[in-house]
C-alpha cells in the first residue's frame, strides 16, 4: 500500500509543477536569455527565494524539464525492447519514437542546445544500451548481418536520428525519418 503523500510534499510537487510549466512558457514566449527569475516567481506567484528552493539557475529548469522527457523516453523504448515484436521492427519503432518524441519537444530541445552546456548525450549510454541489446537479439535471431561492427551501426542509427532532427530539406520530418531508416534497415537486413 502506497504512504499517502503528506499536505507539504502536495503542495511542494504542486509549486514544482507550476514553476516548470511557468518557466517554459516563458522560455518559449520571450526567449531564454530575456526571461529573468524575477519575472518567473513572478508569474509563478512565488518569491524569487522560493525559486532558488528548487532550482539554482533558469539553466537548472532546462536540465530537469530535459531529464524528465528522456526518462519517459527511456521507459517507453526499455517497454518496446521487452515486446514481442521482432528485432526489426523494435528498431523501426525505437526511431519512429525518438523522432515523434522531438518533434513533439522540438522548441525544449533547441533550447537545451543553445543553453546547456551538455557534454555528451543527456541520456548517457542508456539508449544506446537498449539499441545494443535490441541488434544483438536481430543478430541471434539471423535478421541483421554480422558483419557489420554494433558500433558502427549504433553510431550510424544515432547519426541518422541527427540527420532528420537538422535536416534543411523540404522534404517533412516525418518523411524525412521514414526514407532514412528505410535506407538504414536496408543496409542492416541479411534478406
Amino acid at each position: 500500500m502506497e504512504k499517502e503523500i503528506s499536505r507539504r510534499d502536495r503542495k511542494k510537487r504542486q509549486v514544482l509543477t507550476t514553476l516548470v510549466d511557468v518557466t517554459m512558457k516563458l522560455f518559449m514566449e520571450k526567449g531564454f536569455a530575456e526571461t529573468t527569475i524575477a519575472e518567473i516567481a513572478s508569474a509563478a506567484d512565488i518569491g524569487t527565494g522560493t525559486f532558488y528552493n528548487y532550482f539554482h539557475s533558469k539553466e537548472d529548469v532546462l536540465r530537469y524539464v530535459l531529464t524528465k522527457n528522456l526518462d519517459e523516453t527511456k521507459d517507453s523504448l526499455e517497454e518496446l525492447n521487452r515486446s514481442s515484436m521482432s528485432p526489426p521492427e523494435k528498431i523501426s519503432q525505437i526511431l519512429l519514437t525518438i523522432g515523434k518524441i522531438f518533434k513533439e519537444n522540438q522548441q525544449l530541445f533547441n533550447l537545451c542546445n543553445r543553453h546547456l552546456s551538455l557534454m555528451g548525450p543527456p541520456h548517457g549510454t542508456e539508449f544506446k544500451d537498449i539499441l545494443v541489446a535490441m541488434i544483438q537479439e536481430g543478430r541471434i535471431n539471423g535478421d541483421f548481418r554480422n558483419d557489420i561492427p554494433i558500433e558502427m551501426i549504433t553510431e550510424l542509427f544515432m547519426g541518422l536520428i541527427k540527420s532528420a532532427i537538422t535536416s534543411h530539406t523540404r522534404i517533412p520530418f516525418e518523411e524525412n525519418l521514414n526514407y532514412k531508416l528505410k535506407l538504414f534497415m536496408d543496409g542492416l537486413l541479411t534478406k
